[in-house]
């Protein structure tokens, strides 16, 4: 019988990607829940976490002893578009020398989140394949918010760089919340120059003005941009001495609308 039970939570536990040995005891029920109004229908996968552990981390003699289980939930990888959610009962410790307590950990958990690394490593995944944050969020069925902290918690954003590079690139994209955020990059190399939470004149102006010098601005040779109208006016406040590049992209795409609808007007006469 017990060859059968741990036959069993191996598949599951298999099925499942969780690869660590020390749970056990795994079922996997259907329940539902309701989150902001709407009902889901998910998996509660239900575990236990336990081995031996004897000597205690405080006072580091061999003295620990069981002190019952925590139940704590964690989300697992989403599986055929379905939520998986782990109630593992976490078991405890507790010191007979100093009266310290700790509990089991495994390597599957984030200390302090109620996320897996399964989740985690979904997320950085689907980054990396030019995924939205907001279609991120709804495939594995977590906030937008939340995605946004995983993926750019740990980054820290330039105040300013050491050496402005002599050829720039501006542009703007659709940040959080639907808001157009400021972007700068070297032309040259590519990388993140500067990032500025809006893309209003003043503000961008402002944040040149007071981060670098003026022999530092005039050393700027050129800045390509878009169609953008108001970026010419800001180039020529910030980079006196910059030209101003209209990348090719755009006057392609300027030149097709154009035929467009050059065409769609002959085609109505």
């Amino acid at each position: 019988m017990e060859k059968t039970i741990m036959s069993q939570d191996n598949s599951i536990l298999c099925a499942l990607d969780i690869k660590d040995n020390n749970i056990s005891n795994v079922s996997v029920k259907d329940a539902t829940i309701k989150n902001r109004g709407v009902i889901k229908h998910i998996k509660i996968v239900n575990a236990d976490l336990t081995y031996k552990l004897y000597r205690c981390p405080q006072c580091g003699l061999n003295s620990l002893v069981k002190n019952g289980k925590r139940k704590t939930n964690a989300r697992l990888a989403s599986f055929k578009g379905i939520e998986y959610h782990l109630m593992l009962n976490k078991q405890r410790y507790i010191c007979k020398n100093c009266g310290g307590t700790c509990g089991a950990h495994s390597d599957l958990l984030i200390k302090n989140h109620t996320m897996t690394k399964q989740v985690q490593n979904r997320i950085f995944v689907m980054a990396k394949e030019f995924f939205t944050l907001t279609s991120i969020a709804k495939i594995i069925g977590v906030s937008v918010n939340t995605v946004s902290r995983v993926l750019y918690d740990n980054t820290k954003l330039p105040n300013r760089c050491d050496c402005l590079p002599k050829n720039l690139c501006f542009d703007e994209f659709r940040s959080v919340n639907g808001i157009f955020t400021f972007i700068a990059i070297d032309a040259q190399t590519h990388h993140l120059i500067e990032l500025i939470h809006d893309r209003l004149s003043k503000t961008i102006i402002e944040h040149f003005i007071n981060n670098y010098s003026l022999s530092e601005r005039q050393a700027v040779k050129t800045v390509s941009i878009d169609l953008n109208a108001n970026y010419q006016s800001v180039i020529h406040r910030i980079f006196p001495n910059a030209q101003i590049i209209v990348d090719r992209f755009h006057i392609v795409q300027l030149c097709s609308r154009a035929l467009d609808q050059v065409r769609i007007s002959c085609l109505k006469k």
